[in-house]
């Protein structure tokens, strides 16, 4: 059973290497104030904007999201999210599509803070924001 799991991790490395991931082992590395597309994957992930998944275990932190996923067991902080939802234990955004998590910070939400969920009401078709 190891050595299937050894290899499930490595070919997920080489797979993940190929298809244009960045590991990010903590913030202050050379991709915080760059524009990434791709995943960026982690500790604590930090960049300016990503067209992709943002996964990392303690928190990521980016000023826009463009069709992708911010992933984390601890915090997600984003300016603005398009196209994609937030999922951790608080997440924190100006604008976010859809947010779950245990404490949702939404300033364009249907509420400005609201638990398990948030949204903004657009994604559906209403409000007039």
């Amino acid at each position: 059973m190891k050595k299937v799991i050894m290899l499930g991790l490595v070919a997920s490395l080489g797979f993940a290497a190929h298809a244009g991931c960045f590991w990010s082992w903590w913030v202050g590395d050379d991709k915080t104030d760059k524009d990434l597309t791709g995943c960026q994957l982690g500790i604590a992930s930090e960049c300016k904007t990503m067209k992709g998944a943002q996964v990392s275990i303690l928190w990521n932190r980016m000023q826009e999201l463009h069709n992708g996923a911010q992933v984390a067991f601890g915090y997600n902080n984003a300016k603005k999210v398009q196209n994609g939802p937030q999922v951790a234990f608080v997440n924190i955004a100006e604008k976010s599509a859809l947010q779950l998590g245990l404490l949702c910070f939404n300033k364009e939400g249907f509420l400005p803070f609201f638990v398990f969920f948030n949204f903004d009401t657009k994604m559906f078709g209403g409000g007039n924001k």
